[in-house]
C-alpha cells in the first residue's frame, strides 16, 4: 500500500539538518527499495540545476515528502520514527496518511 510521508521542519534547524545527513543517508539505505518516489521541500527560489546534495546544499531543504510502498502504516511510522532527522527533533510537522495514485492516468 502506498503512504505519503510528509514532513517540515522546525525553524532554524538548518545545522542539525547537515549534522545528521550522513547518518540519514545512511538510515535510508534500508528501505531504499519501498520508495516509490521522494525529495528535499527547498526554500524559495533554489536553483534546482546548481543544488549539490552535501552538508553545505542540505542547508536549503526545510522538510521532505516520500511516497512508500508499505504493508501497512505500522511501516510507514516506523520509516519516519527511526530516521535520524526524527530523532533529532528537527520536524515541526509531520503527515503520515495513505496515499491513492491518480495521476498520470496509466493506461
Amino acid at each position: 500500500m502506498l503512504y505519503v510521508i510528509a514532513r517540515k521542519d522546525k525553524e532554524g534547524m538548518a545545522d542539525e539538518r547537515a549534522r545528521l545527513l550522513s547518518k540519514h543517508v545512511e538510515y535510508q539505505k534500508a528501505f531504499m527499495s519501498f520508495i516509490v518516489f521522494g525529495g528535499g521541500l527547498v526554500k524559495e527560489g533554489i536553483n534546482e540545476s546548481n543544488f549539490v546534495y552535501n552538508e553545505k546544499g542540505i542547508r536549503d531543504v526545510i522538510g521532505n515528502l516520500l511516497v512508500v510502498d508499505v504493508p501497512d502504516r505500522a511501516a510507514a511510522e516506523a520509516i519516519h520514527f527511526e530516521d535520524p532527522y526524527t530523532k533529532g527533533g528537527i520536524f515541526n510537522e509531520v503527515i503520515i496518511e495513505p496515499f491513492l495514485k491518480r495521476v498520470p492516468i496509466e493506461n
